[in-house]
């Protein structure tokens, strides 16, 4: 077992945090999968996070890095030259690796410089990492944007553990192997000591589609070629839910203000997501348009409020997801709203902690419906926030949550008639059904929390070598 001096994380971006003008402390932040689970982690064993400011100087990376201390752990921000976040991050992570691992091969692109900077940011990455590595260390390395960081770091000299975590899905080996360069980025995981998926789905993809590349042979969760080997871990991650079960006030919230003077008989469905291609919203409008042309008794007494959190604005298929989006709301709205009332609720912008427990507590629906999503945290929030009188969660079952989630209304995005016929059962289901489901539902959450998810990681890596 190698004992743990130090975790050393590292993820592309940064979390947010809001430091009063005269530097003290203020803990502030992010609650949320993966920010709180790691701050979690770092708060026990100390250590540094290292990631991408998200800021960009005219030339050049720049090495020297701005720390700021938080607690046991310290934050190092990395800044990017404009063309390399351009190429990097844009183009390759979100125009190229994004599409292909959430299995839409089709709206990849390939760009051979993109690729070339791919690696030159992750040396650079490993340049700053290395400078700051002790004996006892342990890096621990998040998602795809440092797929090549290990290599790096063998390259400089680093022999000590280095953990990966994959947050997105794992396509299946025949739509991998459309990235021109899936050999080479399959050897980089050989790397690593262990790498983590979210499920079993997943570690089989990878497990076949490094089969297929590089050729080498996997025992129970070794996969060995050559010399080289890593350890494939299923390690699901999950919530704190205690953190969804505190007081909060719905007369004063967000969500208020969308139910206020409607009759106690009006039914919500609520979805919250990132504005992204892969979460179906294009689709769920459409199945929701459905609904009031198939359904309509429940015109003017059913609303659908779609939160939207901004994402990735200056990436060409996400101004057009927007674009889309948009229409087929004011379309939809003006189809067929009423006095008085209007069927979609679009809002474009995200909420904090506390305000979307409200929203959780006040729909009767949650519409969680990606086309493909690594696990999807919302759908966990969203029942660990239930109380005496719960609402029903509908999963799509191509999310990572719908492995364990099976308690969960369990629909088919793509199937517009299907899931407009899951919302109305939903809706006109009894009491007794809903807190049944949702009791099962938290078995499983608690579970598979934030903590036991970094604690397993962590054990995991520090196993694999002395």
């Amino acid at each position: 077992m190698h004992e743990i001096n130090r975790l050393i994380v590292v993820s592309n971006r940064l979390p947010n945090i809001e430091l009063p003008t005269d530097n003290t402390e203020r803990r502030n932040m992010p609650v949320g999968g993966l920010v709180s689970a790691l701050r979690s982690a770092l708060e026990e064993y100390g250590g540094i996070w290292f990631g991408w400011s998200g800021k960009t100087v005219s030339t050049g990376a720049n090495l020297e890095t701005t720390e700021t201390p938080f607690g046991r752990m310290r934050l190092k921000a990395l800044d990017l030259s404009r063309s390399e976040a351009s190429l990097y991050y844009n183009d390759f992570c979100n125009r190229t690796l994004w599409p292909l691992l959430h299995s839409f091969p089709a709206k990849m692109t390939i760009k051979y410089e993109a690729h070339r900077a791919f690696r030159r940011v992750n040396r650079k990455f490993a340049e700053v990492v290395i400078s700051s590595l002790k004996q006892g260390d342990v890096v621990w390395v998040h998602d795809f944007h440092l797929w090549a960081l290990a290599t790096e770091l063998r390259r400089l000299g680093w022999d000590g553990p280095i953990g990966y975590f994959h947050h997105v899905p794992f396509p299946p080996a025949e739509v991998f192997g459309a990235l021109p360069w899936a050999a080479e980025f399959l050897e980089m995981f050989l790397d690593f000591d262990v790498i983590g998926v979210h499920t079993r789905l997943y570690a089989n993809n990878l497990r076949a589609s490094l089969a297929s590349e590089v050729k080498g042979a996997a025992i129970g969760d070794i996969f060995s070629h050559g010399e080289r080997s890593v350890q494939i871990n299923v390690r699901p991650i999950g919530i704190e839910p205690d953190e969804f079960q505190t007081d909060v006030d719905l007369d004063k919230s967000p969500m208020d203000e969308f139910v206020r003077g409607m009759p106690s008989d009006h039914k919500v469905v609520l979805a919250v997501d990132r504005l992204d291609y892969t979460k179906g919203i294009t689709q769920r409008l459409t199945t929701f348009e459905y609904l009031l042309e198939h359904y309509p008794a429940l015109r003017g007494k059913l609303t659908l409020i779609q939160i939207s959190a901004p994402s990735r604005t200056r990436v060409p298929e996400y101004v057009e997801e927007r674009q889309q989006i948009d229409q087929m709301v004011g379309h939809i709205n003006g189809r067929f709203s009423e006095a008085g009332w209007i069927p979609i609720h679009y809002l474009f912008r995200s909420y904090n902690h506390d305000e979307l427990t409200t929203f959780f507590r006040g729909a009767n629906v949650c519409l969680v419906a990606p086309l493909r999503d690594g696990m999807n945290l919302v759908a966990k929030e969203f029942i660990a926030a239930q109380t005496a009188d719960p609402g029903v969660l509908l999963l799509s079952k191509f999310c990572g949550a719908a492995e364990t989630m099976d308690r969960a209304v369990i629909i088919n995005p793509y199937d517009v008639q299907g899931t407009a016929d899951a919302i109305v059962q939903a809706l006109n289901m009894s009491l007794d059904e809903r807190i049944a489901r949702r009791d099962d539902l938290m078995v499983d959450i608690r579970r598979t929390t934030a903590r036991t998810w970094f604690e397993s990681s962590l054990r995991d890596m520090a196993s694999t070598r002395s």
